[in-house]
């Protein structure tokens, strides 16, 4: 699992990617005008952490494969797919929720509720500028964690001489 840095890819997405989206909408509210401490960020960070995983390791996976299918590692590239692909994705899951809310039962569907479609609708409405901003802010850390381990997969491969 950590051959090609997947464990430390998805690590590095859940832990910057939630930490991001609660440093924006703490600066949001700050410059919206309501005063908050540092304790404010800490308490955000840690609910976005549970309740963003899914969303963020979804994230972390579709960017991973979207970039590995163009085959690049340049930093502008992720950015700009990160920032749209966070937009489209938030976009999705909060169109998903009204689906979901009229299918949901029992714990488990209050659950899976929680865990799919809460980050998305914490963004909903005036708070939707944060996803690109986070994707993309995102993305630029995973594509240095993936081009980490890129290159020490290929110098890690032995060079056959044809003579």
């Amino acid at each position: 699992m950590t051959r090609r840095g997947t464990l430390a890819y998805y690590l590095a997405a859940w832990v910057i990617g939630c930490f991001v989206i609660s440093l924006l909408q703490w600066i949001g509210e700050a410059v919206a005008g309501e005063i908050h401490t540092a304790s404010i960020l800490l308490t955000t960070y840690f609910f976005s952490l549970i309740f963003g995983a899914v969303t963020i390791l979804l994230f972390a996976f579709l960017l991973r494969r979207w970039m590995r299918l163009l085959g690049s590692h340049a930093q502008w590239a992720w950015m700009l797919s990160g920032g749209a692909l966070a937009l489209v994705q938030v976009f999705v899951l909060i169109r998903a929720q009204s689906a979901l809310l009229s299918i949901r039962s029992g714990q488990f569907g209050e659950f899976l509720f929680a865990a799919v479609l809460n980050a998305a609708d914490a963004l909903a409405g005036h708070n939707l500028w944060q996803a690109p901003v986070d994707g993309a802010i995102t993305a630029v850390v995973l594509c240095l964690v993936d081009r980490a381990f890129a290159r020490a997969d290929e110098a890690a491969e032995p060079k056959h001489s044809t003579a």
